[in-house]
């Protein structure tokens, strides 16, 4: 056993992400508004073909993936962040790269404003994704004292 409470800390790293992904499905779609391009266009492909059920299922795919990548981050990274600083600039950096890696899929075949929010909205993601993964210091386990007695009892 760790010092670490690890279901702790991935469950909170499961609801930071969670929560995380919904900020980034906000800011894809007011940046894909702004930007003049139709938010819903690439989600018709995922449902039976309408708007409404594409949407259903981009932001059933979207809390899936924010989920599985704060779990991700907080169990296997975020155990060894003992300073606020370092972690909330790990996560931007982790959330980025996992973004990168999704556009490179892409392979160009998005236009450059549409990869502009993507990217920001990703960023958005790892921001709020650090601000609440607990540190290390937050969710070590408490050991009891030791009593005075003998070793083996």
């Amino acid at each position: 056993m760790t010092e670490v409470n690890g279901l702790h800390l991935a469950y909170r790293g499961l609801v930071a992400g969670l929560a995380a992904g919904w900020v980034w499905v906000a800011i894809a779609l007011a940046g894909l508004l702004a930007a003049g391009s139709d938010p819903l266009a690439t989600t018709r492909g995922l449902g039976n073909g309408t708007a409404g059920s594409g949407l259903i299922s981009a932001l059933a795919v979207a809390q899936v993936t924010a989920g599985g990548i704060g779990l991700l981050f907080a169990y296997f990274f975020a155990r060894y962040f003992t300073v606020r600083g370092t972690l909330a600039t790990a996560a931007p950096a982790f959330a980025l790269l996992c973004w990168f890696g999704a556009a490179y899929v892409v392979d160009g075949s998005w236009p450059m404003t549409r990869l502009a929010v993507m990217t920001f909205a990703a960023l958005a993601y790892g921001v709020m994704l650090g601000g609440g993964v607990p540190t290390r210091g937050e969710v070590l386990r408490r050991v009891p004292p030791q009593s005075a007695g003998s070793p083996s009892t």
